[in-house]
């Protein structure tokens, strides 16, 4: 993301499937995280590497000091009653959180999809400002 930026300032947004207490939005987000170690193999070559320099920050925990309690919730007999935060808005570069969209902090019906929800994943927003 960085190389392809390009010393701009970035904006990446989606459903990562990662909760915050994970190691991957660790990685993401603290500078100098090495509470992960890839271990040498004698049979591939490792790749990967993290930069620890370049982080993400996240619009919602800068704009309101913390994660959504969830952004997805579904109630399926694999998943029964599961509800976390796996949608983000990562930025880096000269970009300010000015508003993000306000969710709720529990879930109103049995399961998303339903009438008011389109999705099992609540629609996240956050609007920025150059400075």
């Amino acid at each position: 993301m960085f190389e392809l930026a390009s010393g701009q300032d970035l904006i990446l947004a989606g459903d990562f499937n990662m909760k915050p207490t994970e190691i991957p939005y660790q990685m993401l987000t603290q500078k100098e995280y090495v509470g992960l170690h890839l271990s040498e193999s004698p049979t591939y070559k490792t790749a990967y590497r993290p930069d620890v320099e370049k982080v993400l920050k996240s619009a919602y925990v800068e704009k309101n000091g913390a994660e959504p309690v969830y952004t997805n919730f579904v109630d399926t007999q694999r998943s029964p009653n599961f509800y976390a935060t796996l949608d983000y808005i990562f930025f880096a570069g000269n970009l300010m959180v000015e508003n993000v969209l306000e969710l709720p902090d529990h879930p109103v019906s049995k399961s998303y999809p339903d009438e008011a929800h389109p999705s099992d994943h609540l629609m996240i927003a956050a609007t920025f400002r150059l400075f």
